[in-house]
């Protein structure tokens, strides 16, 4: 099985060695953000018992589930800046560890407060494994191969659905009272754990860069190191000074781009579980097991957009296209909010439209800048974009005590997603031509 398309690949001989580089480290990265995914997901399915337990509302629980996009936001930019510097072998295991044991000591909140603070702390936590994990794979991957191992990377998100689902469904349904504990509480304990055990992992096994890897002889690190040299030399225009990162217009668009993209990622993610339950009275393993099923097909068409995405060197209309397909299709379930099986189809076509453009808006930055202002920009990019984590729940929180429904959440979703269109359309370097500058 190949991870990287030998049509996007120049010859025969770097398809092989991208792959050979593919299977060492992607295996590794999308464990890590799997489990990180899964993490912040899994406070969704502890609602259905925990909000009971501690007393939240909808727009408790909101704010709870976004203020963790506070604390990452506020730390994102210096972490990623410390991966840059101190490579990211250390600081990603730093990260993974530290997370894993705030996630499961969820399990001690006993009031609103306690649960804002420690979400809190969580993102603090978390800050800058995803940015980080996306500039390690500049460091690996040069163009014609980004963008299908940044797909593999956000394989994490369905695959965090497919398998915390279930896992969360059987755990709160199977678990609940056992030793005492309530299922929301053991729930936190079982997912957090893992993040820590694979730190230690990352730490043992992860290489910084291909000239630090013994299992690479030097004309395969020749090959790479002048791949990844060129791209930056061509691309970047010698932007990679920190500040350069803030004054790039191209990075402004993709932080706007993604921050739209994301407000429908966390809509979903936070709140995939009480929609699945208003509209088809499932129980709680039940819903577990709709959540995965509706994460199989974004992740088929995720691989597809990416290979196509490398083979053409097309980035800006791959975007657009994932940003109409969330539009249209939130608006179907905003327009027929009463019908099962509308929302939930729509909801699966909103989740492929997300992971197209996210395909698309990460291959894009180490084209514009490089180095130090590489690491900066997708800092910026996802450190603004996570502020949708924050907002996102909250206002579809507010929405729903207003209304009693989720049908006027969608149509906003679907206005946001039409404006991260519009956004990338407007990128002056995209705007030269149909590939990338």
């Amino acid at each position: 099985m190949t991870l990287i398309s030998r049509a996007s690949a120049p010859d025969e001989e770097r398809w092989r060695l991208y792959n050979r580089i593919a299977w060492r480290i992607l295996p590794l990265i999308l464990a890590g953000y799997t489990i990180a995914t899964i993490d912040r997901m899994n406070v969704a399915f502890a609602k259905l018992q925990m909000g009971d337990d501690l007393g939240l509302s909808a727009t408790m629980y909101g704010f709870g589930a976004g203020v963790f996009f506070v604390g990452y936001c506020l730390f994102e930019i210096p972490s990623n800046m410390m991966l840059h510097k101190v490579g990211a072998r250390v600081w990603l295991a730093r990260i993974m560890i530290m997370w894993g044991l705030l996630s499961a000591a969820t399990m001690f909140v006993t009031t609103p407060f306690q649960f804002y603070m420690i979400r809190f702390l969580l993102g603090v936590s978390e800050a800058g494994f995803y940015p980080g994990a996306l500039l390690f794979l500049t460091y690996w991957f040069p163009r014609f191969a980004r963008g299908q191992a940044i797909s593999i990377l956000l394989l994490g998100t369905s695959l965090a659905a497919i398998l915390g689902g279930p896992l969360a469904g059987t755990i709160m349904e199977f678990l609940d009272m056992a030793g005492g504990l309530r299922g929301w509480q053991w729930l936190f304990l079982v997912e957090g754990l893992p993040a820590t055990f694979l730190g230690i992992v990352v730490l043992i096994v992860l290489r910084n860069r291909p000239s630090d890897a013994k299992w690479l002889n030097p004309r395969e690190k020749e090959l790479v190191n002048a791949d990844l040299a060129a791209d930056g030399d061509q691309q970047s225009g010698g932007r990679k000074r920190f500040g350069d990162a803030f004054r790039n217009i191209n990075i402004w668009c993709l932080v706007l781009a993604n921050f739209c993209n994301l407000c429908t990622l966390y809509a979903i993610q936070f709140w995939l579980p009480t929609i699945i339950q208003d509209v088809s009275q499932t129980g709680i393993f039940a819903t577990g097991m709709i959540a995965a099923g509706l994460a199989v097909i974004p992740m088929a068409v995720l691989i597809l957009n990416a290979r196509h995405s490398d083979k053409t060197g097309e980035r800006r209309w791959h975007a657009v296209g994932g940003f109409c397909a969330s539009c249209i299709a939130l608006s179907l379930a905003g327009a027929f909010n009463n019908s099962a099986f509308i929302v939930l189809g729509a909801l699966v076509i909103a989740q492929c439209g997300v992971q197209i453009a996210a395909t698309s808006i990460f291959s894009l930055p180490a084209t514009f800048v490089a180095g130090a202002a590489a690491a900066a920009g997708f800092a910026l990019i996802t450190t603004i974009g996570n502020f949708a984590g924050y907002a996102s729940p909250f206002v579809i929180g507010i929405l729903n005590d207003a209304t009693g429904n989720f049908s006027a959440a969608f149509f906003g979703l679907a206005a946001i997603a039409l404006a991260g269109a519009a956004t990338i359309l407007s990128i002056p370097a995209l705007r030269k031509s149909p590939a990338e500058p």
